[in-house]
């Protein structure tokens, strides 16, 4: 299965500053042309080096402990057709909150997106053979979080309060608040500035805010962090939102505190898929990785905000035909089917993966479309 996932023949041809021509293909630094199509690649996409590790370490696991039970706490990476290569291997996926129905002689992982505190501490109180694959910029959102504990502040994340890396970093403080968008975070604002009421507050967010959170009380030191997925360019325009807003309140911002780092490879992406956007003729983008994925999914967010074209995010080859395609739309969270998606005539497509990407499924895509010209 690892030859499978790094597999990338075409990728590396089109990649490379010399031009190669093979069956009427011509390829090189990230484009592919055939007859009347043309494929221009990001500078950057596909596995992040947190994600290659952590498959090579629950393959590498699974080949050192042949005959135990492997289990994987939720999702090792958000895409669903790597983790079921892995459960043909013999990993078993379980939900956290299912640890306590593992044998004493297991081996439990800990995924890419780490796992709460509490599932930290039983792992070591059982002694449990365990595989943490928890990313290192991950850990780093987490310690600061830690940090932020305790000096007292209580923790904001700018995230998805359902997504597994953010359940596990919030898990890092006392007090928590995960706010989704611009919209959120203009909403905890003004009630920072006393323009909105403690009782809208807590119905708002009373799936994203730590037991018994009171935000008279927890919202007077605030320390900001990011889900390591979201829009780099949106985190940063909430904690300036916040830092003026505590601000305007106290008169000094004393009572703030933001995280000195970003994921890199989330921003390298993102940066990536802008530059071409903005930069170059393209049609239409397509954008390959699991509809789960929170980066990926703002990849596709990002090529709209920065070209105004359509954008596709698909998960599979599979999902596309040279008459229809099966994707995710940026504004909604169930797939839809489009026909008729290919313009007529010649045609410039962006392309893209997240970073939970196999690059052989980036290669199938690319392979797909040749074929229909």
């Amino acid at each position: 299965m690892k030859a499978d996932l790094l597999k990338k023949d075409i990728l590396k041809k089109s990649t490379r500053r010399d031009w190669t021509e093979e069956n009427g293909v011509r390829m090189g630094f990230h484009r592919i042309e055939k007859s009347g199509l043309t494929l221009r690649l990001a500078n950057v996409w596909g596995f992040c080096y947190g994600v290659l590790y952590a498959i090579e370490a629950v393959n590498e696991t699974l080949d050192k402990y042949a005959g135990a039970r492997i289990y994987v706490l939720g999702d090792l990476i958000h895409n669903p057709h790597v983790n079921g290569e892995l459960q043909k291997r013999g990993a078993v996926f379980i939900d956290p909150d299912e640890i306590d129905r593992v044998e004493s002689d297991a081996v439990v992982v800990v995924p890419a997106f780490g796992t709460r505190k509490d599932i930290f501490q039983k792992i070591r109180d059982r002694k449990w053979v365990a595989v943490d694959t928890t990313c290192p910029e991950v850990k780093t959102v987490e310690e600061e979080v830690s940090r932020f504990n305790e000096e007292g502040f209580t923790a904001v994340i700018h995230g998805k309060f359902e997504h597994q890396e953010s359940i596990a970093t919030s898990s890092f403080a006392n007090h928590y608040l995960i706010i989704r968008n611009l919209d959120e975070a203009a909403f905890v604002c003004r009630y920072l500035l006393g323009g909105e009421t403690r009782e809208v507050f807590m119905t708002r967010f009373s799936k994203a805010t730590s037991a018994g959170f009171d935000p008279a009380v927890h919202l007077r030191r605030i320390g900001m962090a990011n889900q390591t997925t979201m829009l780099m360019n949106e985190s940063m325009e909430v904690f300036e939102m916040f830092r003026k807003a505590i601000f305007e309140r106290d008169g000094h911002t004393g009572n703030f505190r933001a995280m000195k780092t970003i994921c890199s490879a989330t921003q390298d992406r993102q940066d990536a898929v802008s530059a071409l956007a903005r930069n170059e003729p393209i049609d239409l983008f397509v954008d390959v990785g699991g509809h789960s994925s929170s980066n990926t999914r703002n990849l596709a967010i990002t090529a709209h905000q920065n070209g105004g074209k359509p954008v596709y995010h698909i998960e599979r080859a599979n999902d596309l035909s040279a008459d229809s395609i099966t994707y995710l739309p940026i504004d909604q969270n169930k797939p839809a089917t489009q026909r008729n998606w290919l313009p007529a005539g010649r045609v410039t497509i962006g392309l893209t993966a997240g970073a939970s990407t196999p690059h052989s499924e980036l290669e199938l895509v690319i392979q797909k479309l040749l074929s229909f010209y």
